[in-house]
């Protein structure tokens, strides 16, 4: 059974080659597809193309294969085999030009790599059925992130664990938290309980000091783990603070910002059991109604067997918002209505405009299984951001229609530049956004003669304190922008944006030099043409 889901997606039905159609003119493709590290042809590799003329076929015992009546244009190839991947990383796919002159491709995909081990005790007692995770590092949005829940095997009878159809990619290595304890002291009366909590490669439980492994094409990394058991103490949770108290709680030993160890326990007559290691620990759970509860103010420690732990939950307070809108040539004004409906929309009886701000947490992991929100979103008909934990925010708002926005205050904070911090037992100040209704746009094309349709444009503010981005997706290398605050832009476009950390200035500086210049004037729009940035070359 292969582990990566990709090719899952690939157990269809092959579609024949189309023969030609007598009424127009239609075009073929042949190719090879190789291991790009030992340039033997690969056999039995499955080759499609859409999203035009949607063909699949499988190369023969020479890695051959064959495209016929295909119409004049671009098309784009994807090539799935079990165990190879692109060279970079991911399923393999090339965009080409079909027509007349089309010439054979050769079409080059990697063997994947694995990672294996051996999880033992510190005595080198091996330790089964543990769950083992390797977590990819990938882009999103422009920033590097750790995409876990993917790639996971459980230790034999051996304490070894082998992951394997793996893309070329950096990865941290994770063992999981036991999921049972185990007497300390076998056959000893009234023996303390231990288990394990997760711990990362090379064997530390905080996820800034693990050590990333780089896995190349074909390459079989080791990771082994020698973990020290904890001893779990029995205790029973009484919940106070809530006369209708969550059915189900989330109790997360921290660790700094991190966390290593995560129960999830049932509710009876707001009381619950559970067997814990020592710690200090959040415990998190959701009304009936949604309202969010916690124990963030007042974590609880837990050093020793109790039958009775005070759990106090309370909501966080909810983060005000104050929106003011600017109309050219008049006075501000502040904006109040009701309903949220959860999108950005305009009331055309009051004149709200249409706007979406949300907290986005400041993680490394995406979808990573942890017991807080990443996001929350507020709508000029919501009253405030509630249950916003304490935490630091990227603040992204997005406007519609002829309103941009011009300011997002904290305090003395601006948002626009700088994140939102919402600390513990303080009171959140109010957002106050004030949007108005002088938006530029932009709009242009993507000149390109090697392949993609679909590049992304960056519009980059230069000199702000961290080079305000937006990307944009274009549509057959077309694209507009809307909402834009008057002043002086860079434009860039990339084909493989979804491969650059282009939110760190660091990486982007270097290539604002080569970026087309825009300026925009109140109401104003501007019209532009661009070529692929060398990167994408």
């Amino acid at each position: 059974m292969l582990s990566n889901p990709v090719y899952s997606q690939v157990a269809e039905i092959l579609k024949p080659p189309t023969a030609p159609d007598p009424n127009g003119q239609k075009y073929g493709i042949t190719g090879t597809v190789i291991n790009s590290l030992t340039g033997e042809p690969i056999r039995r590799a499955v080759v499609s193309t859409f999203p035009q003329a949607e063909q699949a076929t499988l190369t023969d015992g020479e890695g051959r294969f064959e495209f016929v009546g295909l119409p004049e244009g671009r098309v784009t190839l994807g090539v799935y085999k079990p165990g190879f991947f692109s060279e970079q990383e991911e399923p393999f796919q090339q965009t080409l030009q079909v027509g007349p002159g089309s010439v054979p491709v050769v079409l080059k995909i990697a063997p994947s790599g694995v990672i294996l081990g051996r999880v033992t005790t510190r005595e080198g007692e091996p330790i089964p059925e543990m769950q083992v995770e390797v977590i990819p590092q990938r882009y999103l949005g422009g920033r590097k992130m750790w995409f876990s829940r993917q790639y996971q095997a459980s230790t034999d009878e051996n304490g070894d664990f082998r992951i394997a159809y793996l893309p070329p990619a950096t990865y941290h290595v994770a063992v999981d938290q036991s999921q049972e304890t185990a007497l300390g002291q076998p056959g000893i009366p009234n023996a303390t309980e231990e288990g394990f909590a997760q711990v990362f490669y090379p064997g530390v439980s905080d996820f800034r000091a693990a050590t990333a492994l780089e896995l190349h094409a074909a390459e079989e990394l080791v990771a082994n783990f020698k973990l020290t058991p904890e001893p779990f103490y029995a205790i029973t949770g009484i919940l106070k603070g809530n006369d209708k108290p969550p059915a189900s709680l989330v109790v997360t030993r921290q660790l700094g910002e991190a966390s290593d160890f995560t129960q999830n326990v049932s509710v009876q007559n707001a009381r619950f059991q559970t067997k814990l290691p020592g710690g200090s620990y959040i415990v998190r759970g959701f009304t009936a109604t949604g309202v969010a509860l916690s124990t963030i103010d007042s974590p609880v420690v837990i050093d020793s067997d109790n039958a009775a732990v005070p759990i106090v939950l309370a909501s966080a307070n909810p983060i005000p918002v104050v929106l003011r809108t600017e109309i050219s040539g008049a006075t501000a004004r502040n904006v109040d209505a009701s309903a949220d409906n959860g999108t950005p929309s305009t009331n055309p009886q009051d004149g709200t405009p249409g706007v979406m701000l949300q907290l986005v947490a400041n993680t490394p992991f995406f979808n990573r299984a942890v017991n807080r929100s990443s996001r929350y979103t507020w709508t000029p008909q919501s009253t405030g951001i509630e249950n916003v934990e304490p935490g630091v925010y990227e603040v992204q708002i997005n406007t519609m229609g002829a309103w941009r926005v011009k300011s997002v205050q904290y305090g003395n904070v601006n948002l626009l530049s700088n994140d939102l911090t919402i600390t513990t037992g303080i009171q959140p100040a109010p957002i106050e956004v004030t949007l108005r209704d002088d938006a530029a746009a932009a709009s242009g094309t993507v000149l390109h003669a090697d392949g993609n349709d679909q590049p992304t444009v960056l519009l980059v503010q230069p000199h702000s304190s961290k080079n305000w981005v937006r990307a944009i997706p274009t549509n057959a290398g077309a694209f507009q922008i809307q909402g834009i605050s008057p002043g002086d832009y860079l434009l860039l476009a990339f084909d493989q944006a979804d491969k650059l950390e282009y939110e760190d200035p660091d990486v982007l500086n270097p290539y604002l030099s080569g970026a087309a210049h825009i300026t925009l004037q109140p109401h104003g729009t501007a019209s532009i043409n661009l070529t692929l940035s060398p990167k994408s070359r």
